[in-house]
């Protein structure tokens, strides 16, 4: 089986909940990280302890989202602690500062390699994209056919303006029309589930286009929880 998982924010127990709760197999099941594993809750540095063995191996892939930049950015001298923190950054800036240089370049190195895309093939919704935030409304690459090249548009993004991108909430207020026009379906996360679902749940929200899976696991005061999704049976995975 392959799962989407997204926005875990340093949760490594109820990472580890999820595992079990789809009674993952890690031999021949297969996770793909939404990007975000990092900040706003305490273990995000464990949890990329726990799972850089699996992306190593196969097991696990991981997109790069915006807290994974934020990292890079802070390591390589172009974010402060002080702006760090206010993204929530408090715990993660800790565990680094604790770090062995030699530990620190590991880290610096996994993160900067990380994909800021990875394409599926999916029974239910064709050839798709998974990524953190979808598209930027500024950076549309067009086919020949007047759809829109997902995966040019991402990359252009990227190039462009690679913070822009990650933090981009565009794919959520594009007119219908420009939805329409994607030449993929999306997986995204970024923005929790909650402020998108017209009944304010944490569930996976859904549209005929994109597939949001940030259920809110980096804001639990807010009733956040962790969602998963299974690309071959098209469940839906929740602990809190």
């Amino acid at each position: 089986m392959e799962y989407l998982i997204s926005d875990i924010h340093g949760d490594l127990n109820l990472f580890k909940k999820m595992l079990r709760e789809i009674n993952f197999n890690f031999e021949y099941d297969k996770l793909i990280i939404v990007g975000d594993i990092l900040d706003r809750n305490e273990y995000g540095v464990k949890l990329y302890k726990f799972i850089k063995p699996f992306v190593e191996d196969g097991t696990m892939e991981l997109v790069m989202g915006n807290h994974e930049l934020f990292a890079i950015m802070y390591m390589e001298g172009e974010l402060s602690e002080k702006k760090w923190i206010s993204f929530g950054g408090e715990d993660t800036l800790k565990d680094i500062k604790e770090m062995s240089d030699e530990e620190r370049a590991e880290l610096l190195e996994f993160l900067k390699e990380l994909p800021l895309y990875i394409e599926v093939d999916t029974d239910k919704y064709g050839k798709a994209v998974i990524t953190h935030t979808g598209i930027s409304i500024d950076t549309y690459v067009f086919n020949e056919d007047d759809s829109i090249n997902v995966i040019r548009s991402i990359e252009k993004a990227a190039k462009e303006n690679l913070m822009e991108y990650l933090i981009s909430l565009d794919i959520h207020y594009a007119p219908e029309h420009i939805k329409k026009s994607l030449d993929r379906f999306l997986f995204v996360g970024h923005v929790c589930t909650f402020g998108l679902n017209d009944d304010a749940s944490n569930k996976i929200y859904r549209t005929p286009y994109y597939m949001n899976l940030d259920c809110g696991a980096g804001h639990k005061e807010l009733g956040g929880i962790l969602g998963c999704y299974c690309i071959d049976t098209d469940e839906e995975f929740y602990v809190g």
